[in-house]
């Protein structure tokens, strides 16, 4: 920024040099002459006319200064330069040694290409530069901008804008604090904080740019990202709104104010008008709690929609997830926000109050972003770790564990039910005891066994410990997967 204004200053400071190798100006009609020799000046007036090597200028009346090569014109002023650049105004002093149009109130400037009102304009017939001050317009074949000052750079098609831009569209407003646009190519340079308004959704920049005609965008700095109940961020956010792509590359931060879901990750893509989108490179999917929020990864993460638009988060392959009281690991997850179930497939393993649970598939009931409910389906097991050697341990065909304040205090088994517990007297282990019910209910207090309810009858023993065999710990297809557990956040990262 410092050096395109160190630019403007280098080439207001040259000019006066060379354009004095310039001719005079010639008056070429006046209907009436009138000299004023002791002010040094001339006045014509009625249909002047007068020319400066490619400048046509026409007014009402004119001061001409004998002793520079300088005139003031009033009324109806009108210069054309190269037959293509047109600027009207109501007044204009016009230094020919300089080239410098000081045009005042009511100033049009006109080219193939944009139209810009103001009231307050100077224009540089030798640089072919304007800038206009207090306030200006321009418009052209799609847009219209506003602000308090800019530049124009005529020969290279450049505009450049200073101070409460602003840019409406058919399509989004914008505002700027600094921005250049380039006619020819209609793109528009974001070169300070800008605010791009549209259908349901503001966008925020420091540096970028924007095509205005395939409205396709790219942006650098501090990108902020609206659109209903989303925000989001990312170092660098690439939008082809034509297509309906978006592109969000490094530190993306996506939050669902809605279900209060944030993803992160290093890579992402939103396709098809927001019906699609995921994100991969250290993605992360956060389901925020009120306590303590759910931390899952996985190498893709995305977000669809189902038949009646809601939305459906999905991980998948190497999926893990971590809080302090709840992790796993499986190879893929889905979680339909309209149900607020989290299902787990592919190996799911899910570690809860000290309990390891495996099954065929596991669905995890959500209550405010908190497990209340989990569904184990086909082939369940839990396992409780009690030393090196004991562990507890229930299995079934189906399970439905129950949560509170994120503590597992029942398992309702249905159907295939087997237990194999050490049940304890005032602390002191009294045996191992195995049943077979078809249906059990489990209590568990402080991540303990507290009581076993058979619905029918079960078959059982209780076996002193000197008495077991190290074969008859283990109920048959038990696994003891502790060093697939994620231990801190960062573990979910771990392949």
């Amino acid at each position: 920024m410092k050096t395109f204004l160190l630019f403007i200053c280098l080439i207001g400071m040259l000019t006066p040099v060379i354009a004095q190798k310039e001719s005079k100006i010639r008056i070429l009609h006046a209907d009436f002459y009138k000299p004023e020799t002791a002010m040094n000046r001339s006045k014509l007036i009625g249909n002047v006319k007068l020319r400066q090597n490619d400048v046509l200028m026409f007014c009402d009346s004119l001061y001409q200064y004998s002793d520079s090569n300088y005139v003031e014109a009033f009324g109806n002023v009108h210069a054309i330069q190269n037959d293509t650049l047109h600027l009207w105004g109501d007044y204009m002093n016009y230094n020919g040694t300089t080239q410098l149009a000081k045009v005042r109130d009511n100033v049009v400037l006109q080219d193939p290409k944009i139209t810009l009102t103001t009231d307050f304009l100077d224009y540089n017939a030798f640089t072919r530069i304007g800038y206009y001050f207090n306030e200006g317009t321009i418009k052209d074949s799609t847009t219209t901008l506003i602000s308090n000052e800019g530049y124009y750079f005529t020969r290279d098609n450049e505009m450049f804008f200073k101070d409460s831009v602003r840019v409406t569209t058919p399509e989004y407003d914008l505002y700027s604090d600094t921005m250049k646009y380039q006619t020819e190519t209609k793109i528009i340079s974001i070169l300070g904080p800008t605010t791009i308004y549209g259908d349901n959704r503001t966008l925020y920049s420091e540096d970028g740019w924007y095509n205005s005609l395939n409205a396709h965008a790219e942006l650098y700095k501090n990108n902020k990202l609206t659109y209903n109940e989303f925000y989001g961020k990312a170092d660098t956010i690439w939008v082809d709104s034509i297509s309906g792509t978006a592109i969000l590359r490094n530190n993306i931060h996506l939050y669902d104010s809605v279900n209060n879901v944030i993803v992160e990750g290093n890579y992402g893509e939103v396709l098809k008008n927001n019906d699609y989108a995921y994100v991969t490179e250290q993605g992360m999917l956060i389901l925020v709690g009120k306590q303590d929020s759910l931390f899952i990864h996985g190498d893709t993460l995305s977000v669809s929609k189902d038949s009646s638009g809601n939305n459906v988060m999905k991980a998948y392959y190497h999926t893990k997830f971590f809080n302090p009281e709840l992790q796993g690991v499986c190879d893929s997850m889905s979680f339909p926000t309209a149900d607020s179930t989290v299902y787990l497939y592919g190996n799911p393993v899910v570690w809860a109050s000290g309990n390891q649970m495996t099954a065929d598939d596991i669905n995890m009931l959500l209550r405010n972003n908190m497990v209340h409910q989990f569904h184990l389906n086909n082939k369940a097991m839990i396992v409780n770790q009690m030393d090196t050697v004991k562990f507890n341990q229930i299995k079934g065909r189906n399970m439905i564990g129950h949560m509170q304040n994120n503590e597992l205090y029942l398992v309702d088994v249905d159907g295939n039910g087997e237990t194999l517990y050490y049940p304890d007297d005032k602390g002191a282990i009294i045996g191992m005891n195995k049943a077979i019910s078809s249906f059990i209910k489990i209590y568990i207090k402080d991540r303990k066994v507290k009581d076993i309810l058979f619905i029918k009858k079960p078959e059982g023993t209780l076996n002193p410990l000197m008495l077991v065999q190290p074969e008859d710990m283990r109920l048959k297809d038990f696994r003891w997967l502790i060093d697939l557990k994620p231990m801190k956040k960062e573990d979910i990262f771990l392949k």
